[in-house]
């Protein structure tokens, strides 16, 4: 069992080190007998109201602990494969779960201010970060539709290789468009994943070094 003392300690330490100031998450995993662990600092340069959190299968939450803030789990149930906390949490403030079964992994860690993403997410799986992906752009969508399209056709500006890429599936750079003015998130998340899949990117890392994703990830807070 770990003690809040025990907790405090590892916050004192990460915060001298300074590990992940600016950044967003710093994580720590850990397992004793059937359970893991892990703690998350918020290494933003502010508070967070929320904590999205999802994992490669489902989980049952068996314990929490926050030093710096306290959150509620507003999901509905301890046991599930995503979870959303809400209430707020310090800078370098940190929360501890426990949940089993012990070989479950995090694949998405993120911090929010509100509904938006605050500092840099954590993301393990290709399907989890077009899911962020697909859920941010929506919310730029509907909050400017015509900032939203300008932010298109600069994307495909910076990476003019993509319109080839996308003529071998026999789309256009404007077709695409007009698929992401009008799609709900799901829709996109499916979109974005056939697309990824066609051209190949299985890792988080070919994903990220197929295209210059800048521009979308300032615009989407990340």
């Amino acid at each position: 069992m770990f003690t809040k003392k025990c907790v405090l300690f590892l916050g004192l330490t990460l915060a001298v080190a300074g590990l992940a100031l600016g950044e967003g998450i710093e994580m720590r995993l850990f397992s004793v007998g059937t359970r893991a662990i892990g703690w998350f600092a918020n290494g933003t340069s502010h508070a967070v109201t929320g904590l999205q959190i999802g994992f490669d299968q489902p989980v049952t939450l068996v314990g929490k602990l926050e030093i710096g803030g306290s959150f509620q789990n507003v999901t509905g149930t301890d046991t599930a494969a995503e979870f959303l906390f809400q209430g707020s949490l310090a800078k370098m403030g940190f929360v501890e779960l426990r949940w089993e079964p012990v070989e479950a992994k995090p694949i998405l860690v993120m911090w929010l201010v509100g509904e938006k993403p605050a500092g840099r997410p954590y993301f393990a799986t290709v399907p989890m970060l077009v899911k962020l992906l697909s859920s941010g752009l929506v919310h730029v969508r509907d909050a400017d539709p015509e900032a939203f399209t300008t932010l298109l056709t600069t994307f495909f500006t910076v990476n003019p290789t993509l319109a080839d890429s996308l003529a071998q599936l026999g789309l256009t750079p404007q077709i695409l468009t007009g698929m992401l003015m009008v799609a709900p998130a799901e829709g996109i998340e499916n979109l974005l994943l056939t697309l990824v899949t066609s051209f190949g990117l299985t890792t988080v890392e070919d994903f990220m070094g197929a295209l210059d994703w800048s521009l979308i990830f300032e615009a989407l807070g990340l």
